[in-house]
C-alpha cells in the first residue's frame, strides 16, 4: 500500500483527479471541439490512464503533464477559475444562511430576566420560523404551518404597540403564550384564569437568582396540559406587575403573552395583545449558554444548558 505521504501516491492521486476531471469536461463539451482536439483529448487520457495501471512513476508524470497541457490548450474555456469556484462558493453560501435565517432558523440572544428560570440572561437560543407558516418575501405565497400557536409556546416576537413607544420599533421579545384569540384572560394575584377556569399552580420552593439577593417563589403552572416554572417576588401575593385587571378578551389574530418571571416582566399585562403577525418563530433550543451578567462565576459557560430543549 502506497503511504499517503510518498511522491508516488500524490502522483497517482493528482492523475485520477485530471483524468477524471478532463473526461467530463470533454464529454459535456465534445460538440464544441473540433475533431482533432477531440482526438488529442482521448489519446493523452487514454495514456495516462495505462500510466495508473502500469504503475510507473516517471510515465504517471509524463503523462499526467501532458494531459494538463492539453487540457488547458483546449478545455479551459469550459473550466471555471479557481478564483471564480471560491468566489461562487462564497456566495452560495451566503445566500443558503440568509435563506435559513429567513425561512427556518434564526438566532436570539436572552438580554434580560424576565423569563427565568425557564430561560437565563445570557442564553442563546435558535428559533423555529417555519413551524407557524410564513410568507415568501415580496410575494404572497404563504408556506403552511406546521402546528397552531398554542397555549404554553415560548414565541418570539416584534414589539407589538409602536404607537405607545416608537422608540421599540423592530426590537424582539421572548415571552410565553397563555390566551390565544377568542380566550378570556383574568388575572387575580398570582392566579391566572382562562375562560373562566383557574390554571393549576403549586408552589415548589425558594428560587435565588444568583444576580442579586433578591429571593423568589418557584411555582409548577399547568397551562391545560403544557407544565413548566414560573417565579414571584417572595412573600408578596400581590405585586404591582401581577395584580388583578378586568376580564379580557384576546382579539382574533392576536395572542396574550406572559413572562415565566411574572413580577419583573413587561408584557401583555402592559402594552396590550400581540398581532399574530409580529410573532417571528417558536424558540425550541438553547444551543448556547454564556453568565456574562454574573462577575462571581468562574466558569461562565453553562454546559448544562446547551443543546437543552425550552418547555
Amino acid at each position: 500500500m502506497l503511504n499517503i505521504f510518498s511522491k508516488e501516491y500524490k502522483a497517482r492521486k493528482k492523475a485520477n483527479q485530471l483524468i477524471k476531471q478532463s473526461s467530463v469536461v470533454l464529454e459535456k463539451n465534445r460538440s464544441k471541439l473540433n475533431p482533432d482536439s477531440v482526438s488529442i483529448l482521448e489519446q493523452k487520457i487514454g495514456n495516462a490512464q495505462r500510466a495508473l495501471q502500469n504503475g510507473d512513476y516517471k510515465e504517471i508524470l509524463q503523462t499526467t503533464g501532458d494531459l494538463e497541457a492539453a487540457s488547458a490548450d483546449y478545455l479551459s474555456k469550459f473550466t471555471k477559475s479557481k478564483l471564480r469556484q471560491n468566489i461562487e462558493a462564497l456566495a452560495f453560501a451566503i445566500i443558503l444562511a440568509l435563506i435559513i435565517r429567513t425561512f427556518v432558523f434564526q438566532p436570539f440572544k436572552i438580554p434580560s430576566g424576565s423569563m427565568i428560570p425557564t430561560l437565563l440572561v445570557g442564553d442563546h437560543l435558535l428559533v423555529n420560523k417555519f413551524v407557524y407558516g410564513t410568507k415568501i418575501p415580496f410575494t404572497d405565497i404563504e408556506i403552511f404551518p406546521i402546528e397552531k400557536i398554542k397555549r404554553g409556546d415560548v414565541i418570539v416576537f416584534t414589539y407589538p404597540n409602536n404607537e405607545r413607544d416608537p422608540s421599540k420599533n423592530g426590537l424582539y421579545y421572548i415571552k410565553r403564550v397563555v390566551g390565544l384569540p377568542g380566550d378570556e384572560i383574568d388575572l387575580n394575584g398570582r392566579n391566572l384564569i382562562v375562560n373562566g377556569e383557574e390554571v393549576p399552580i403549586e408552589y415548589e420552593g425558594t428560587y435565588s437568582d444568583n444576580r442579586n439577593s433578591e429571593r423568589f417563589d418557584e411555582h409548577r403552572e399547568d397551562l391545560f396540559c403544557k407544565e413548566h416554572t414560573v417565579i414571584f417576588r417572595n412573600g408578596k401575593e400581590n405585586t404591582n406587575r401581577g395584580s388583578y385587571i378586568p376580564v379580557t378578551k384576546v382579539p382574533e389574530g392576536y395572542v396574550f403573552v406572559m413572562g415565566d418571571n411574572r413580577d419583573n416582566s413587561q408584557d401583555s399585562r402592559f402594552w396590550g395583545f400581540v398581532p399574530i403577525e409580529n410573532i417571528a418563530g417558536k424558540a425550541f433550543i438553547i444551543h448556547w449558554s454564556w453568565d456574562f451578567a454574573n462577575p462571581d462565576v468562574v466558569n461562565k459557560v453553562r454546559w448544562n444548558r446547551i443543546l437543552s430543549g425550552i418547555d
